[in-house]
């Protein structure tokens, strides 16, 4: 009889939803300093009795994209976009190729772009502006249509809407579930983030913040469109300028902010204005799986500020 009960015991116990709950958080992840950082910091910010608990219209999390939740390899996604669009411009008008930036991506000069400004008016940012120029908003979302359902990933032979980091859609998911209000806070243009944020990453389209082209309304008989101009609406949202269209968009300071370089320096510095925050950096140190780039730097840069690192290798147990 005693043996009976035990059974049932340990049977009960198998079945609790607590116990089955937790073994749910964060699955692909392996246990660590960082899954353990995430789980420690939204259980005490979610606890009323706890002396670090956010009122839930406090509980703001900003993440960056490109290499935090989507691929940023061989290119950003966005400007492996853009390069194609220009060279379908170069195409109607070679004469182009003899100017900048149309000849570096013409001859694939990428050593150009290490060489300038990101904000140089030949710079990576102009690519974009040069890419899309005169486009209305109809047009850039079919041309952006039409990149994911037709372009793959030469190394993973899949779009890049599917190339997105498991385990950070889990960490936004568990946020969310602990009622945190997660955006996008990247450099990428919000039109093209937008276009699958909602479906892919389970962000809604009104949380994302990006460099924003500068768009004209144009009004004609029986219709009006939006077309896109060359020239970005300032701060680009990239460095400094992220914290800037933070205040400007959310109007609080994020809580959570997560990245994974030196342009999301200034992003999670400035949630380090909260009372209670994390700050955390996705590094890209597993050559195997994804690739390695910066890891160091990032690594000691963690150490230095008091952020924590996600080790790729360590930390993930996938990677898509």
């Amino acid at each position: 009889m005693n043996k009976l009960y035990l059974l049932l015991f340990l049977f009960l116990l198998a079945c609790n939803p607590s116990q089955q709950e937790e073994k749910l958080v964060l699955p692909s992840w392996n246990d660590g300093v960082a899954r353990s950082a995430i789980i420690e910091f939204v259980e005490k910010t979610s606890d009323k009795m706890h002396p670090d608990f956010i009122r839930i219209e406090d509980r703001i999390a900003v993440f960056d994209m490109d290499g935090t939740i989507l691929l940023e390899k061989p290119n950003y996604v966005l400007f492996d976009f853009a390069i194609r669009e220009m060279h379908k411009r170069m195409a109607e008008n070679p004469a182009l190729k003899e100017k900048q930036p149309f000849k570096a991506i013409a001859d694939k000069d990428w050593d150009h772009f290490k060489n300038v400004s990101y904000f140089a008016p030949d710079g990576l940012f102009s690519v974009l502006l040069y890419a899309t120029d005169g486009f209305t908003n109809e047009q850039y979302q079919n041309a952006v249509a039409d990149y994911f359902e037709t372009v793959k990933d030469e190394r993973f032979g899949q779009s890049y809407r599917d190339l997105v980091y498991q385990p950070m859609l889990e960490m936004i998911e568990y946020l969310q579930d602990n009622e945190y209000e997660v955006y996008i806070v990247s450099g990428s243009d919000p039109q093209f983030t937008r276009s699958f944020c909602a479906e892919i990453i389970g962000i809604p389209v009104t949380n994302v913040i990006g460099s924003t082209v500068l768009t004209k309304f144009n009004e004609e008989v029986g219709a009006s469109t939006l077309i896109r101009q060359h020239e970005f609406i300032q701060p680009i949202n990239d460095e400094a300028g992220k914290p800037v269209n933070i205040l400007n968009k959310i109007g609080k300071i994020p809580v959570v902010a997560i990245g994974n370089s030196k342009g999301d320096y200034h992003m999670l510095q400035y949630s380090k204005n909260s009372r209670v925050s994390l700050q955390m950096i996705v590094n890209h140190d597993d050559e195997v799986r994804e690739y390695s780039y910066n890891n160091n730097e990032m690594k000691q840069l963690c150490v230095d500020k008091g952020w924590v690192e996600i080790s790729m290798k360590d930390d993930f147990k996938v990677i898509f």
